[in-house]
């Protein structure tokens, strides 16, 4: 007699199976055993083209970093593979009662290192946590330009490769879109307005606008790009 069926594949074959899928995002939570090596793997080759993410439990870069190649055995070069760690930590009120959950930390992590990343200098920071203004601040490595990251995806697009100007505006308005989003879902009382649905049907009306706005004035002319977005975005709303 049958009493018991493994109908469940082991989380390291369910990734290999959705790599071979080949969609264009792939995210992991709470990555804390052998499907890290499969992650990482994925990471390294470049696999699904768009993205690989997972979370893991870690206070700072550093605590990824030791956290994956201590406990979970990865092969320390290949956390390489990473390039942008977010942190999120709780944050306590004053008064010790109240906890709030709040992005704490964006690091960047450099390639040029051999043995120890943190003496190495391998982490940056391109946005820091502010107490006093409980917002993100972006740093000036990010302000500048300096985000190898960010240059390497600007190398890819014609318009972004070597006018930073351009990307950062870009980044500012895409910022712009999503605090937009925030705002109506408050207001309206709507907050499936910031589930994926609604994500990513905007992120489709944004590319296909730009695409119309970058034909017509050859270049992304952020201001115009906004105004038929958020045009677009209160049909879609019914406002």
């Amino acid at each position: 007699m049958i009493t018991h069926v493994e109908t469940e594949l082991a989380p390291e074959e369910a990734l290999r199976t959705a790599l071979r899928l080949g969609d264009s995002a792939l995210i992991v939570g709470e990555v804390r055993s052998k499907e890290s090596t499969v992650l990482f793997e994925a990471m390294r080759i470049g696999a699904l083209a768009n993205l690989v993410a997972g979370t893991i439990h870690g206070e700072s870069a550093y605590g990824v970093y030791d956290r994956v190649v201590h406990d979970l055995g990865l092969v320390p070069t290949s956390f390489k593979a990473l390039d942008i760690i977010v942190i999120a930590n709780v944050i306590k009120s004053p008064d010790g009662l109240r906890r709030f959950r709040r992005v704490v930390e964006v690091v960047e992590v450099r390639k040029k290192w051999k043995e120890d990343p943190m003496a190495e200098g391998a982490f940056v920071p391109l946005m820091t946590y502010s107490a006093k203004e409980d917002t993100l601040k972006p740093t000036d490595v990010l302000l500048n330009g300096e985000s190898e990251v960010l240059n390497e995806i600007a190398k890819r697009v014609r318009e972004w490769h070597g006018a930073w100007d351009r990307v950062w505006d870009n980044i500012l308005l895409r910022a712009k879109i999503k605090q937009t989003m925030v705002e109506f879902a408050e207001k309206l009382n709507r907050p499936e307005i910031l589930e994926a649905e609604w994500v990513v049907s905007s992120n489709e009306a944004f590319h296909l606008i730009s695409e119309e706005v970058s034909r017509e004035v050859n270049y992304v002319d952020s201001k115009i790009v906004y105004e038929r977005w958020l045009d677009w975005f209160k049909r879609r709303v019914k406002w």
